[in-house]
């Protein structure tokens, strides 16, 4: 039995430790599959995503680290790549030229504030609060809408592997009295989505980073049995920014999904994604 992970932070972004931490760690805690996928450089300034110039000392020390460790894990080079709508995605200059194991595909911004900011999803709850207030007069429900009008356009554009934390929205939205993910409006916005990344034959992650802290998953477990409908390829991710959180959640989301009639997670190898087997104590060899 094994553990992998694919979404994963290191210091090149907003990660609270370096890569080597993080394969230490992730090498005590049983797992034999880990992929770095720090934010992509974006065409503005964050304090939280990759600087284009630190790419190459990012590629080099997953190398060094891959040859290093070669006998006890195996790594994955990736990047979280931002889609901004008119403003970023993987087939921005940047991408092309370098050489990624996989790459997810996730919707952190939405649309330019009066102050010409991006309004982000994933920030501080005043800033989204702001944003929610400007765009759309504090109305969750049209927030949310335009959140998955941008997701739409992400999945259709591809170009990636792996959909991330596809509703975090939920995050920030769960605090408006006006949200309820059992919603009739809210289950036919995401179930939309979860048809076009069927469609698209894409990857969809479980994230477990909002687990421990407020016992959801990205997406939202009361939407695992739409996905096994749909039967989408998925995997199990923990997102972590700290190295103890590499595998946080996952027996208690493997046992979820396994309730729910899984018997597969997608893992990477040489010869591309497969599936394979798992159980609430990991992955079968």
């Amino acid at each position: 039995m094994y553990w992998s992970n694919y979404h994963s932070h290191c210091t090149f972004c907003d990660g609270r430790s370096s890569m080597e931490d993080f394969v230490r760690y992730a090498i005590s805690k049983g797992l034999k599959k880990y992929g770095f996928s720090s934010h992509a450089p974006l065409p503005f300034h964050t304090q939280w995503t990759m600087v284009h110039d630190d790419f190459q000392d990012y590629e080099n020390e997953f190398y060094r680290l891959k040859e290093k460790y070669n006998n006890e894990i195996e790594l994955y080079l990736g990047l979280e790549v931002d889609y901004i709508s008119g403003c970023s995605d993987i087939y921005n200059d940047f991408f092309k030229g370098i050489k990624l194991d996989y790459s997810i595909g996730s919707v952190h911004y939405l649309d330019r504030l009066a102050n010409n900011d991006y309004w982000s999803i994933d920030g501080p709850f005043d800033e989204f609060d702001k944003g929610l207030h400007e765009f759309f007069d504090g109305d969750i429900v049209a927030g949310i809408h335009r959140f998955f009008e941008v997701t739409h356009e992400m999945i259709h554009k591809a170009g990636f592997d792996i959909i991330g934390h596809v509703d975090k929205i939920t995050y920030h939205g769960r605090k408006y009295k006006d949200f309820d993910v059992n919603a009739k409006w809210f289950v036919d916005a995401f179930y939309a989505i979860l048809e076009t990344i069927k469609t698209k034959g894409l990857l969809l992650e479980i994230n477990t980073k909002s687990l421990h802290d407020h016992a959801i998953t990205y997406p939202n477990q009361h939407f695992y049995h739409l996905i096994k409908e749909l039967d989408i390829p998925i995997m199990v991710n923990s997102d972590c920014h700290y190295p103890n959180n590499v595998n946080a959640g996952f027996e208690q989301t493997y046992l979820a999904l396994k309730k729910c009639g899984f018997t597969s997670l997608q893992q990477l190898s040489g010869s591309g994604w497969q599936a394979v087997e798992f159980n609430e104590n990991g992955l079968i060899f």
